[in-house]
């Protein structure tokens, strides 16, 4: 039975907008260079409509008088640690519990008030006011009591490192008579990063370390601690920050920055290289190796759903999260929201949670002023580098990507993704795979490189179609071309060619990014019209939406961190020309081992050399014998020598006419880009007639907890509080009803005692009562939200519980989503986690599965 999950509010509702996207004719960006107070004093006198990187308020010295406030996850913070035994000297982060140690340094209170002004929301785990916290909170209960305790620390390490041979002689730590030297990479570019470094520099100084900074930019970050080995390349540490919003299952956030298969952790598993290339196993402790193999293995389980129930997942979710905390090889430090600020003159701005950013594609469609212009200020144009195989790893990159593209699933503030462009049906689905793949149905052999039928008896968990009638009927590339089903399967393709390792454009730090390559999920597809395929795969999942969309993204899986991957095929063969011969690599790493260019679709000499490819296939018709193989399987004419001639023409007098590559689907065409300048122009897209489903065009609501906190607290007492609401961007603030207030009671042990679900009454009221039997010291940890905003603040404050009550001063601590400054600090050692109580996902789950029908896809984070 074929059951359809489109439903009218998300396609037909955009369908019927009649207002014409994008609202502005021009946009241009004028890069700062990562001087942010450049930016800001250009904002405040009126030379752009807004700067788009988070400045701390308390660093801006003036503002504009009328202007309007944005607030979102803005960008996430945490420590990196180098765990291996480098060759540059003693390192003391390669053992287990200094790193952990570092949880006691951070002092993330001090990094949210005093770096971040207030506006951010601490934590010691890979989330922090998104869904999938609340979600995994039994998780990280066991650690709601780290703070800020240098003795505590200094303690831990003090022993660690006497028992593995170090000396600490007047104050000061030695090994082998030399001091130990900690390498801190310090990023100059940024306040917020530097201002802490000098302080986490100063902690450790205070416990005896020498420190010796290591200085540079995203660039020079990209090469010596994500292009090179880090066994060989000198840093101990760095802060990384990392663009990227919300969704509602976000199992791609943890996998990202914990598992080492997914290419952005310094260490080898059994499974998988230090970021995707190197081989350390022999630089790491045995605990180190199997805590990697361990994370690698879980994250396998989430990334191809091995599960088969929602308590199954967050399960697993809740022991990558308490594996990851514990062996801390990223100290997870807060979620930052410092307010973007926009000029009255400029309206339609849409904040995006999922996106974390006003930069992002259903902003730029519906931006608007008075002129149909403007101008935005931005950080850089770029500090990577944009191609569609692992390319737009940062986030300015990306940024920018997102006004020339039109990426095929979108949410709103509940961080839910709708397909656009697309018709989704899920024709079958199974918990194992036994539904049948017709023979005639078509696969890329990774091994032959040959586009072959299935092979017999092929079966598959899930069965999707894949209507691409939207997109195609609405839309053209930026050189006037049509998208066809030719350019849609050619990503497939493409995708396949590059995991091969026998391919001529192969590369093993894309292998590792595209992990499928190991373990495929796309098992065949199948054309049934023009603008229609059918794909059968091993995915599944509790929620068969989500499971089709990502059997979509599986199929589709370009982009980097990024879904910038729908380019003409004549423009995919001209970047396998430049790779193949050795002139450009995909990735940064491969790139810098090999002295050649990180292929850049707006570089002008990649582009050049993408020139020389264009002029040869044009004048000869070339067509990829994989797409004529595709051809000829399934009985389907794709391409011809005509249609092919005339692709490469206009591709060519594209660039001959704006001196770029980046030819895609979006609202924008780029029209002028130029790193020396600093500057690129965007126009409208003539060819550009879509619009989205009302769902992403809604604006966030920001709750603001207002919570009474007795100084004593006498069991089986009564706590009363409100939750008061304010739509993003407005200064209006009212009472929130029907607000979920879900909260945790945590003891001393870190053991969840009781789990609070209520909802706010029409004045936004709430209350707990605590239970009887209660004495000493526990936690209370609230989240606000609705099925309609996910965007959380996690507050927890400490309760001083007695069986009954002398004497109470009640004070009252008040909790926005721009701040996260509470009367209390909180903090446990504890290293171990029970899974989820079955109360808690019970109770959470089945209220959403019930509400809500479309669902998230994972959103991948940006490099800042």
């Amino acid at each position: 039975m074929l059951i359809s999950f489109v439903f009218p509010f998300a396609y037909n509702n955009a369908k019927a907008d009649t207002t014409q996207y994008p609202r502005l004719n021009q946009i241009t960006f004028i890069s700062y260079n990562g001087n942010d107070l450049n930016g800001i004093e250009a904002f405040t006198s009126g030379a752009i409509s807004m700067y788009t990187f988070p400045i701390p308020p308390n660093k801006i010295t003036s503002l504009p008088s009328n202007y309007s406030t944005y607030i979102m996850p803005i960008a996430f913070y945490d420590v990196l640690l180098n765990p291996l035994n480098t060759s540059f000297g003693f390192n003391p982060f390669m053992f287990q519990p200094v790193r952990y140690a570092m949880n006691y340094i951070v002092d993330r209170s001090y990094f949210v008030n005093n770096i971040l002004g207030g506006y951010g929301t601490p934590t010691y785990g890979p989330y922090a006011g998104q869904f999938e916290g609340l979600m995994t909170s039994n998780a990280s209960a066991p650690y709601i009591d780290i703070h800020y305790n240098l003795t505590y620390a200094n303690q831990t390490i003090y022993n660690t490192l006497i028992k593995h041979g170090a000396q600490y002689i007047n104050g000061k730590w030695y090994y082998n008579g030399k001091p130990i030297t900690i390498y801190f990479f310090v990023r100059t570019d940024t306040i917020v990063r530097q201002e802490y470094a000098k302080f986490l520099e100063s902690q450790l100084q205070q416990l005896g370390f020498t420190i010796q900074e290591v200085s540079g930019n995203l660039q020079k970050q990209n090469t010596v601690i994500y292009g090179s080995d880090p066994h060989n390349s000198t840093w101990n540490i760095a802060i990384e920050s990392w663009s990227g919003g919300y969704s509602y299952y976000d199992y791609g956030l943890p996998i990202e920055f914990l598992a080492p298969l997914f290419g952005a952790v310094p260490a080898t598993s059994n499974i998988s290289l230090t970021f995707g290339a190197y081989n350390d196993s022999m630089y790491e402790t045995p605990d180190l190796f199997n805590t990697m193999s361990k994370l690698d293995a879980i994250s396998l389980q989430l990334y191809f759903t091995q599960f088969n129930t929602s308590k199954q997942y967050y399960n697993l979710l809740s022991q990558l999260v308490s594996l990851g905390i514990n062996d801390s090889i990223r100290v997870f430090v807060a979620e930052s929201q410092i307010p973007i600020y926009g000029s009255s003159i400029l309206q339609g701005v849409l904040p995006s949670v999922s996106y974390g950013s006003v930069l992002n594609t259903p902003n730029y469609m519906t931006m608007s002023t008075p002129t149909g212009i403007t101008t935005i200020g931005v950080r850089y144009l770029s500090q990577g580098s944009m191609n569609p195989g692992l390319g737009f790893t940062d986030a300015y990159s990306v940024d920018l990507a997102y006004s020339l593209i039109y990426p095929l699933s979108e949410a709103g503030p509940n961080g839910y993704s709708v397909p656009t462009g697309v018709i989704l049906k899920v024709v079958n689905e199974s918990n194992v795979s036994n539904i049948p793949v017709p023979t005639n149905a078509i696969t890329f052999n990774t091994s032959t490189l040959q586009v072959q039928y299935v092979e017999p008896n092929t079966t598959a968990e899930l069965s999707v179609i894949a209507n691409f009638a939207p997109l195609m009927n609405n839309d053209k590339f930026a050189d006037n071309q049509s998208i066809t089903l030719a350019d849609i399967i050619n990503i497939y393709l493409e995708a396949q060619k590059m995991l091969s390792p026998s391919s001529s454009i192969s590369d093993p730090a894309v292998e590792s990014f595209y992990s499928f390559a190991m373990y495929p999920s796309v098992i065949g597809f199948k054309i049934i019209n023009s603008t229609t395929i059918q794909i059968w795969g091993d995915v599944k999942f509790f929620d068969p939406l989500y499971a089709a969309e990502t059997l979509l993204g599986d199929f589709l899986p370009l982009g980097g961190y990024s879904p910038a991957e729908f380019f003409p095929w004549q423009e995919y063969s001209a970047m396998n020309w430049v790779v193949s011969h050795g002139l450009a690599a995909w990735d940064d790493s491969t790139a810098t081992a090999k002295g050649i260019d990180w292929l850049s679709i707006v570089s002008p000499k990649d582009v050049g050399y993408m020139m020389q490819a264009l002029n040869n296939y044009s004048s000869t018709g070339y067509i990829p014998q994989d797409l004529m193989e595709v051809q000829k399987l399934s009985g389907f004419n794709l391409v011809n020598e005509t249609t092919a001639v005339q692709g490469y023409k206009n591709l060519i007098n594209f660039i001959n006419k704006y001196g770029n590559a980046f030819v895609s689907d979006g609202p924008f065409i780029l029209t002028s880009y130029s790193v020396t300048s600093g500057g690129a122009v965007v126009v409208r897209n003539p060819n550009f007639n879509l619009s989205l489903p009302s769902i992403v065009f809604q604006i966030p609501m920001l709750y603001t907890l207002n919570f009474q906190v007795p100084s004593i607290v006498g069991a089986g007492q009564t706590l009363t509080g409100q939750v008061l609401q304010t739509p993003d961007g407005s200064k209006v603030t009212t009472p929130a009803p029907n607000v979920i207030v879900y909260a945790q009671l945590v003891n001393s042990n870190g053991e969840v005692v009781r789990v609070y679900n209520v909802t706010t009454n029409s004045n936004g009221q709430f209350s707990f009562t605590l239970p009887t039997g209660l004495n000493g010291k526990y936690y209370l940890r609230i989240f606000t939200y609705t099925y309609q905003n996910i965007m959380m603040d996690p507050t927890v404050y400490t309760l001083l519980v007695v069986p009954s009550i002398t004497t109470t001063t009640s004070t009252t601590s008040t909790t926005t989503s721009t701040t996260s400054t509470t009367s209390t600090t909180t903090s446990t050692t504890s290293t171990t986690t029970p899974p989820p109580s079955s109360s808690t996902v019970t109770i959470v789950v089945a209220a959403v599965v019930v509400i809500i029908v479309i669902v998230a896809a994972v959103l991948l984070i940006r490099r800042r």
